[in-house]
């Protein structure tokens, strides 16, 4: 293939916020290897409120060019004719395949039978084997591979990237957009340290629930009351935030739903942690380089969503149903996160601040060197490269003790006020 004869290409890839942000190297390597071409991106509309369009993540990127959308249920045979005729009128020159794998190896083939039917016959990506279709385990672990590995190992004709490069998740975040960052946190000390929190998600699964969110806030507040806080996340997570920032009495925002994502880039590019849920939120603020505490429940494979980069602390409790890809939890009562404690993401936020070994009772909490399997119960990570990839290692140490006190004693002077009281 000559890339320099290929004029139109249409990439496939549905999704939302943390979606579009792990297919990132993915939209680099085909815009590094077709710089001439003109690029379109099929892809659908969020139907939830709480998830954002691509567009507005893309934006000015200069990675996509244009949009197509995807229509929502594609069953109806009108519009799948409409859709193809769209597409066929294009004239594509090469289709790059960055669908999830829903339905195997039949559902890859029935999509590269309609992307053929539109006339785009130089496919890349399709995945036709197991290994390219799922997240596998790592070798040696119970971590599985994340799915932004998954997606450029299936473009290997286009390249190789290192994914541990940061010019592979580049944003292209403008001046403007920065300016613009600066003055929603207009009035907040810009040299003094900010935590940045999203308590919403879209999943029911996910949700680590308000009561878990206040504990936590009240425990932060009284040990770093010189630090800023802003909650980010979408317009129906904005209530829910304004109650739970009642316990924060430091510097404060609310900027759920004020935000679109590039923006909200720009602030957390200037936060010194993220804490929050397995959520577009935290997908931003690794890929912006900054340190994210992540509570994750077992919906996923351990590994495959894990936010990208270095200096995570990801709490994720392995239980028997992990994987189980539900969005709603009827049986086990969300067990996998609501068992995660407000203590426990305290120790994680404090490791975080002073870059120190985390000690919490009865979980693996993660080093720096060998990577050993972890137990079928109980992952607690603090690494240096994560999302695990292949090369990237780590070592595994079972640390019993729950000493609140070495915790605290960890945090700085300087943050703590006279007695842990809290300031009124």
């Amino acid at each position: 293939m000559n890339p320099e004869k290929i004029c139109r290409v249409l990439i496939y890839r549905l999704g939302s916020l943390g979606d579009t942000i792990v297919a990132l190297p993915s939209f680099h390597l085909v815009r590094e290897t077709f710089p001439r071409a003109h690029v379109t991106l099929l892809t659908n509309v969020p139907l939830n409120s709480k998830a954002a369009p691509v567009a507005s993540i893309l934006e000015g990127t200069r990675l996509v060019d244009d949009y197509i959308e995807y229509p929502v249920s594609l069953r109806d045979p009108r519009r799948i004719a409409k859709l193809r005729a769209q597409i066929w009128r294009r004239g594509f020159d090469c289709l790059i395949y960055l669908a999830d794998p829903r339905g195997g190896v039949s559902f890859s083939l029935r999509d590269a039978l309609f992307f053929l039917s539109c006339g785009i016959f130089r496919q890349i990506g399709v995945p036709y084997r197991r290994r390219d279709l799922y997240c596998l385990p790592v070798p040696g672990t119970e971590f599985y591979r994340p799915e932004s590995e998954r997606l450029v190992g299936n473009l290997t004709r286009l390249g190789q990237p290192d994914l541990n490069d940061n010019r592979w998740w580049d944003l292209h975040l403008s001046a403007d957009e920065r300016r613009v960052a600066e003055d929603f946190l207009g009035g907040m000390d810009p040299s003094a340290p900010l935590l940045a929190v999203s308590m919403g998600t879209k999943a029911q699964v996910k949700d680590w629930t308000e009561p878990n969110w206040v504990r936590l806030l009240r425990e932060l507040d009284r040990h770093y009351p010189d630090y800023g806080l802003v909650a980010l996340g979408s317009q129906d997570e904005s209530a829910r935030s304004d109650r739970i920032l009642v316990e924060w009495s430091g510097p404060k925002r609310n900027l759920c739903g004020a935000t679109g994502p590039r923006v909200s880039a720009a602030i957390l590019e200037r936060a010194t942690l993220f804490i929050g849920h397995d959520s577009g939120p935290m997908h931003l603020a690794a890929c912006v380089g900054t340190p994210c505490v992540a509570i994750f429940a077992a919906r996923n494979l351990p590994g495959q969503w894990y936010p990208r980069g270095q200096n995570h602390h990801i709490i994720y409790n392995k239980i028997a149903c992990y994987g189980c890809m539900c969005n709603t939890c009827y049986q086990y009562t969300r067990i996998c996160i609501l068992s995660i404690t407000v203590e426990e993401v305290f120790y994680a936020v404090v490791n975080q601040l002073s870059r120190r070994p985390t000690r919490i009772e009865g979980r693996f909490v993660a080093g720096l060197t060998d990577r050993q399997a972890l137990p079928r119960h109980s992952i607690d990570t603090t690494a240096t490269n994560l999302p695990p990839s292949s090369e990237a290692t780590r070592k595994v140490a079972f640390v019993q003790e729950n000493d609140l006190s070495d915790a605290l004693s960890r945090i700085p002077s300087r943050f703590q006020r006279p007695g842990g009281s809290r300031r009124d």
